[in-house]
């Protein structure tokens, strides 16, 4: 993970997922107004049961 997101996450910012197409999140760190992007990450996808038909 990038080091001001690493820094943001132990000074107690507030993390939050961001859903991305093609299968992908990231989560970033927000605090004291001003954001902190981590690393795109690959979902490992979902149980096929529990996809809508």
């Amino acid at each position: 993970m990038p080091q001001s997101f690493e820094n943001c996450v132990k000074q107690g910012g507030r993390v939050r997922t961001k859903t991305l197409k093609g299968g992908k999140y990231m989560h970033i760190c927000f605090k004291g107004g001003k954001s902190f992007a981590g690393e795109v990450k690959e979902s490992k996808g979902t149980a096929s049961f529990l996809e809508k038909k």
